[in-house]
């Protein structure tokens, strides 16, 4: 075991070195956007740092459209007024939530094992993990919410009850779906405590997060309300579809697009099955199985690899407890433990070599252009009239207003939440000086199969918007992932 063991440790130091020099070169050096959700997040934190609205209508354009709860948007407007309007606060924010996550997890295994290097393997895992290491960096609300929420159950199934409770209010107001830790943690103290126990104080708890919602609805003159219940109730609250499952859990040949399968899996798949007959890791395998829930049932059209992070993160908790004990079990314990260990060893190594390693990180990914994000800004910098972007995000760094959130207005047009016909009409008639794509609707080839009412590049773009660039634009510059057009 030794040996093993520090095999496994220095892999798992180099990937935390990748870690913070990932974070280092997304935070300091890639000023522009990375991720689709970046963008709005951004858009909607500049407003509301400028005196505007957080939840504003949706009647007209500019169509801002909020999808989130108000805490970190609150947090990311501070951010603004503090730092300008870049995304390096909110990633910050992100990223030492990420860490966050990792110690706090580390703690949790080390209180129930006693054994540094299985705390050490926990924390590390996490931040070794691709997905994990890729969106730690986003300027998004999931790392925040799930450093919320690990903190609140560590801190709740600890006996700091009332820190915990707070800790899962906040992370409720950050992301609406992080109520996985909460509810594991309640069960878990109702079969202690006795139901009726359970129940009181799980109560108090709705009532707490019930009283933050209402004050936040008045605050932003009921926009909360409107917003996301048109978000989530009649346009993108949509179950997963299998092909997106698909994507995330399986892909032939046994590589995915972030080098997750399958060995995170096996070594977690292993581990949540190991905690089934110990005692040590009842509360865990439990948040494991709410996590896991969370998971098939939250996902919608858009849904990616950020609501992995959470099963994932506890599944690498369950591994810790579990390398812990059976590091000092018998001669069978450690051998089957070894060999759990040897693919944890192989997928790590994996993903460290050639042509893997690029795909690990969103900064090393060819739709990441450095070179490319920077032409898109000085083009829409240097246009005349109003600018389409795919990625909004852009289009703030050159100082323009985006009038719309591409992925967003397209689901709420579709079930008519909002009225489109005023972008439609300004397409058609060649109304935007500049519209910027990831795809070349032009192109015959990107364009086959197509057909009419569909919306096109993953739900990003309605076909009124398409067929409009279609008719009255032409391409007139293709640089990285993006195609620039400008009316005919």
């Amino acid at each position: 075991m030794p040996i093993i063991s520090a095999i496994v440790g220095v892999l798992l130091t180099l990937h935390v070195l990748l870690f913070f020099s990932h974070a280092y070169q997304s935070l300091v050096l890639h000023q522009y956007q990375l991720d689709y959700g970046e963008g709005p997040i951004l858009q909607i934190a500049l407003n509301v740092a400028r005196g505007g609205e957080m939840y504003p209508p949706v009647e007209r354009p500019p169509y801002l459209i909020a999808s989130y709860m108000p805490l970190y948007y609150a947090v990311c407007a501070l951010g603004v007024k503090l730092a300008g309007p870049t995304f390096l606060f909110g990633r910050l924010v992100s990223t030492v939530s990420a860490l966050v996550i990792a110690v706090t997890a580390g703690l949790m295994v080390f209180g129930r094992t006693r054994h540094w290097f299985a705390a050490y393997l926990t924390g590390g895992m996490i931040l070794a993990m691709p997905h994990f290491m890729v969106w730690a960096t986003f300027m998004r609300v999931d790392m925040a919410a799930l450093a919320l929420a690990v903190v609140g159950f560590a801190c709740f199934t600890s006996g700091g009850r009332w820190m915990g409770m707070t800790a899962f209010s906040l992370a409720a107001l950050t992301r609406r779906t992080s109520i996985a830790a909460m509810g594991a943690a309640f069960i878990e103290y109702a079969r202690e405590r006795r139901i009726r126990a359970g129940l009181r104080l799980f109560l108090i708890q709705v009532l707490f997060i019930g009283a933050l919602v209402v004050i936040a609805i008045i605050a932003t003159k009921r926009g909360l309300y409107h917003q996301l219940y048109l978000h989530s109730a009649t346009s993108v609250g949509k179950a997963w579809s299998w092909g997106q499952l698909r994507s995330l859990l399986w892909a032939p040949g046994g590589t995915s697009p972030l080098g997750l399968w399958p060995g995170y899996f096996i070594v977690i798949a292993t581990a949540a099955v190991w905690s089934i007959f110990h005692r040590q890791s009842r509360a865990l395998l439990l948040y494991f199985g709410v996590a896991g829930v969370i998971f098939l049932t939250g996902g919608r059209i858009g849904s990616s690899y950020n609501y992995l992070l959470e099963p994932t993160a506890v599944g690498a908790m369950l591994f810790g407890v579990m390398w812990g004990i059976l590091s000092r079990s018998s001669d069978r314990g450690r051998l089957g433990l070894m060999i759990v260990a040897g693919v944890l060893t192989i997928q790590m190594t994996w993903t460290l070599i050639p042509p893997h390693f690029p795909e690990s990180l969103s900064i090393l990914r060819p739709r990441f252009d450095l070179r490319a994000s920077r032409r898109v800004v000085e083009a829409i910098s240097e246009t005349d009239g109003p600018v389409l972007c795919e990625d909004t995000g852009l289009t703030l760094a050159a100082g323009k207003e985006p009038p719309l959130m591409p992925f967003e207005f397209t689901m709420m047009a579709r079930v008519k939440a909002l009225d489109p016909k005023p972008i439609y009409d300004t397409v058609k008639q060649g109304g935007y000086a500049l519209v910027v794509l990831r795809f070349n609707p032009l192109d015959p080839r990107q364009a086959e199969g197509h057909t009419a009412g569909d919306d096109w590049n993953a739900g990003r773009w309605p076909d009124g918007i398409i067929t409009g660039v279609q008719e009255r634009y032409r391409l007139a510059e293709n640089v990285g992932p993006y195609f620039l057009f400008v009316p005919k």
